[in-house]
C-alpha cells in the first residue's frame, strides 16, 4: 500500500529493504560497540550511567561524580538511585490523602478524586514518598573538589558491551585512569583507579550524603546538603586491617547501609557532616567496591568482582535477546537509527529492567518525584517482549500483582468493580493527587495488554492462571467504568476524563478516540483469556464490548475527543492522540484504516514543521501508526527526525521539549522508539509477508533481524 502523505522533498529519497539471508549471524559485539559513546570534553549532556534496572550510578567525565554543579545546571544531574530506597518528609500537619479529595459528578452519583493538587494534602502526597538519593561519590584533589579547568586530555568511552565506563584524563598535569561499573543484579559499584597522584596522596575519593531532594522543584529536584541535623551517617566498627568499612544512613525514617571495600592501603575518615573521604596510602592503584543495601551486608564485594560481574551481565543481555542491524544499508540515516536503537536498549536495561517501574527519568535522575506514571508503562515495558527479553516485563508486573489489593480498594471506594490502577504512584502503590492524575484512564487497559504479551511468549495454562487476577480485575473495572447512555444506547467513557493530550477540561471530555478503542481491544483480550481457561465469556464485559460508542469523526477524519469537534477548523496544530488507536494496538473492528490514514495526514500537515512535530514519545507512537498503515518511508523519516527536540544526546538521552524545569532524560522517547522498531522489524499478525515488513522495500535498506517477537 502506497502512502498518499505529501512529504517534504528531503524525505522523498528512495528507500529499500534487502532481507539478510536466514543463515546470517549478526556480530553482536561489533554492532553494539560501534556505538560506544566517546566523550572528549566536559559535556553535562553526556553523563554516563552504569546500572542494572534496580540501581544506577550516573558519572561525569572523571568516571565518578566529581563535577555535580555544572552537570546539574547544564545537563544530566549526577545521581545514585535504586528502586528500593524510598522515604518521605515528616507529615507534621497529620494530613490525610482524603484531605485532597474533591467530589465530581459521575452519571447520577458523585466520586471523590484526589484532585486538589495545591491543597496542603495534595502537595504533600504528590511529593511523598520519593526515592532516597543514595549519595554522591567523587574525586578530590589535595582535599578540594575538582573544577572543570583542572581536567585536560579527556578521553572517556562507555563500553556498552560490558557496561564498563573507561575514563582517562590529565588532572593537574598528571594522568588518571578510571574504570567504573555496576554489578549485574545488586546495588554495587566497582571503581578501579590508577594515577601517580595516588602515590603522592593528592587524589582521594569523597562520599557525600544529602538529606533528600528539594521536591518543591518537580523535575530536576536538587539535593539537600544544608540540613545536617535532620539525618545521620555513622561509621560503624569494622574489621581492623581489612580495608572494609560500613556506613549506616538514617534519613527521614529510612535506614540503609553503604559498605566499602578497599583493596590496598588507605583509610576512610570523616571529613565533615555526612562526608567521608577515602585517602589512599602508597601505590598508584586503588580499587573500591561499594555496596548500597537496605539490610546490613555481611561483607562488601571487591571491585574486581563487580567489574567482572558487569562484563558477564551485559554480555548475557546483548546475546540473549533480539537485535536489529542496519549498517549495510546505503541510506545515510541508517547508522543514526542504529545508534538510537543500541543506546536505547542500553538505557532501558539501566533504568527499567528492575522490580519497580520508575518515573520517566528512570534511575538517571528524579522526575515527577521519582514516581511511576502508569500510562507510560506500555512504552517502558512492551519492548521487552518485542526484543526477546520478556523476563524483564514479567519482573515489573510483579509490582502490579503486589499493589492489586490497594487498587481494588480504590475501585470499590469509587463504586467500581475490579481494580483502578494508580496513575502516578511511588513504590507503595498509593495514588498521587493532581489536577490531571485522577482523570487519566488510558493506563487502565495496559496491564491486560502486557499480560497478553507475557502469555504470547510463554503460552501455557500456568501463565494464564498466574496473571488471571490482573487481567480479570482490570477488565471488571473497564466494564463497570463505561456507562450506558439511555438516549443512544451506547456505553460512554467519561466525563470526567483527561484524554492523552491532557488539554481539555475533565468535565467536558467524553469518549476520546484512543481510549474507546483501547477499551474495546482490552475487553476482547480479556474475553479471550476466559475462553483459553475454559470459562464462559463474561456477559457484562460482552455487553460493554459490543455497545461502546463509535469512534467520532469529522469529514472523514478521527476526532481526538467526541465532545471537541473543532480541532480541524480552529487554526491550531491538531492534537494527535487519536493516532494511537491504530499502531499502539492492532486494528479492531471499530476502526477504519483509511480514516486513520486521512487523520494522520491532516495532523501532520497542520504543523508548521510537518514531520518535525513528531518528537518526544510521539516519535515512536507515530511510527507505530505509520507501520501498521504500511507507510514505512514515513516511519523511518520520523524515527530519524533531525528536529532539535528529537536530538539523541551522546549517551542516548532525549530532552522533553515542553518541560522548562529540567527533564533532560525523558526515557519514554527511547522506549517508544524500541516499540516502533520492534514492530517494523519483527512484524505483526497479518503483516506483509516479507522480512522486516515495517521497513521500506525499494532499494537502499538492508535490515538484519535476530530473535525478535511478532506483535499482535
Amino acid at each position: 500500500m502506497t502512502s498518499q502523505l505529501l512529504l517534504p522533498s528531503a524525505l522523498c529519497l528512495a528507500l529499500h529493504l534487502i532481507a539478510a539471508p536466514a543463515w546470517a549471524k549478526i556480530d553482536r559485539e561489533a554492532l553494539v560497540t560501534r556505538h560506544n559513546p566517546h566523550i572528549t570534553v566536559v559535556d553535562p549532556e553526556a553523563a554516563a550511567s552504569v546500572g542494572n534496572g534496580d540501581f544506577a550510578f550516573t558519572a561525569d567525565v572523571t568516571g565518578l561524580q566529581s563535577l555535580p554543579g555544572i552537570y546539574y545546571r547544564e545537563g544530566l544531574p549526577l545521581e545514585t538511585l535504586s528502586t528500593w530506597a524510598w522515604h518521605a518528609f515528616p507529615n507534621t500537619e497529620n494530613l490525610a490523602l482524603e484531605d485532597s479529595y474533591q467530589a465530581y459528578p459521575f452519571y447520577g452519583r458523585e466520586i471523590d478524586y484526589p484532585a486538589r493538587q495545591r491543597s496542603p494534602a495534595g502537595n504533600y502526597y504528590r511529593q511523598n514518598p520519593h526515592p532516597v538519593p543514595l549519595g554522591q561519590i567523587g574525586f578530590l584533589l589535595d582535599g578540594e573538589p575538582l573544577r572543570e579547568h583542572d581536567l585536560e586530555d579527556i578521553d572517556q568511552h562507555l563500553d556498552l558491551w560490558t557496561g564498563l565506563l573507561h575514563s582517562t584524563y590529565l588532572l593537574d598535569g598528571e594522568p588518571v585512569e578510571v574504570v567504573t561499573a555496576a554489578g549485574s543484579d545488586a546495588a554495587t559499584l566497582g571503581v578501579a583507579v590508577e594515577s601517580p597522584l595516588l602515590v603522592e596522596g593528592r587524589l582521594s575519593i569523597s562520599f557525600r550524603f544529602p538529606l533528600s531532594y528539594d521536591t518543591n522543584i518537580k523535575n530536576k529536584s536538587p539535593l539537600i546538603f544544608d540540613q545536617p541535623e535532620a539525618h545521620q551517617t555513622k561509621l560503624l566498627p569494622g574489621r581492623k586491617g581489612t580495608g572494609d568499612y560500613l556506613l549506616q544512613r538514617d534519613t527521614l525514617g529510612t535506614r540503609y547501609y553503604v559498605a566499602i571495600r578497599a583493596d590496598g592501603q588507605g583509610e576512610l575518615r570523616e571529613a565533615g557532616p555526612h562526608q567521608f573521604v577515602f585517602a589512599p596510602q602508597g601505590g598508584d592503584r586503588l580499587r573500591l567496591g561499594v555496596q548500597f543495601s537496605p539490610e546490613r551486608p555481611s561483607q562488601p564485594q571487591r571491585a574486581g568482582a563487580i567489574l567482572e560481574d558487569s562484563e558477564k551481565g551485559w554480555k548475557d543481555y546483548w546475546t540473549d535477546g533480539g537485535v536489529v542491524q542496519l549498517n549495510k544499508s546505503s541510506d545515510p540515516r541508517a547508522i543514526e537509527l542504529e545508534r538510537r536503537i543500541i543506546l536505547s536498549q542500553y538505557l532501558m536495561r539501566v533504568n527499567y529492567a528492575g522490580s519497580f517501574p520508575p518515573a520517566e527519568g528512570g534511575l538517571t535522575h528524579i522526575t515527577w518525584f521519582g514516581k511511576h506514571n502508569s500510562e507510560m508503562y506500555f512504552w517502558h515495558s512492551a519492548h521487552w517482549y518485542e526484543w526477546g527479553r520478556t523476563r524483564y516485563l514479567a519482573k515489573s508486573l510483579e509490582w502490579y500483582r503486589k499493589i492489586l489489593p490497594a487498587g481494588m480498594e480504590v475501585a470499590r471506594r469509587q463504586g467500581f468493580k475490579g481494580v483502578r490502577w494508580p496513575k502516578m504512584s511511588g513504590i507503595d502503590g498509593r495514588p498521587s493527587p493532581g489536577g490531571i492524575n485522577p482523570f487519566i484512564i488510558w493506563n487502565q487497559p495496559n496491564p491486560i495488554y502486557l499480560c497478553e504479551l507475557v502469555y504470547r511468549d510463554d503460552p501455557k495454562p500456568e501463565t494464564l492462571e498466574y496473571y488471571r487476577d490482573i487481567v480479570f480485575a482490570s477488565a471488571d473495572f473497564l466494564a463497570s467504568y463505561a456507562q450506558k447512555d439511555p438516549e443512544t444506547g451506547y456505553y460512554n467513557l467519561g466525563p470526567p476524563i483527561k484524554a492523552v493530550s491532557e488539554s481539555t477540561h475533565e468535565n467536558d471530555t467524553r469518549n476520546p478516540t484512543f481510549e474507546l478503542n483501547y477499551w474495546h481491544f482490552a475487553l476482547k483480550l480479556a474475553q479471550e483469556w476466559r475462553e483459553r481457561m475454559g470459562l464462559e465469556r463474561d456477559p457484562q464485559w460482552q455487553e460493554v464490548l459490543e455497545g461502546l460508542a463509535p469512534l467520532a469523526t469529522y469529514e472523514g477524519k478521527y476526532l481526538e475527543i467526541e465532545t471537541f469537534d473543532g480541532i480541524y477548523t480552529d487554526g491550531r496544530p491538531d492534537p494527535n492522540s487519536m493516532i494511537l488507536a491504530f499502531g499502539y494496538m492492532p486494528q479492531t473492528d471499530k476502526l477504519d484504516p483509511e480514516i486513520m490514514r486521512a487523520t494522520f495526514k491532516a495532523v501532520t500537515e497542520s504543523s508548521p514543521n510537518n514531520l518535525g512535530r513528531w518528537v518526544s514519545w510521539s516519535m515512536g507512537a507515530s511510527a507505530l501508526t505509520c507501520t501498521r498503515l504500511e507507510m514505512p518511508q514515513v516511519a523511518v523519516a520520523i524515527l530519524t527526525n533531525t528536529a532539535p527536540e528529537a536530538r539523541f544526546m551522546p549517551t542516548g538521552h532525549v530532552r522533553r521539549p515542553k518541560e522548562p524545569d529540567g527533564v533532560v532524560a525523558f526515557l519514554p522517547v527511547n522506549a517508544s522508539l524500541l516499540n516502533a522498531v520492534g514492530l517494523m522489524a519483527a512484524g505483526w499478525e497479518n503483516a506483509p509477508d516479507r522480512e522486516a515488513p515495517g521497513f521500506p522495500d525499494d532499494g537502499t535498506w538492508v535490515v538484519e533481524v535476530e530473535d525478535m517477537n511478532e506483535m499482535p
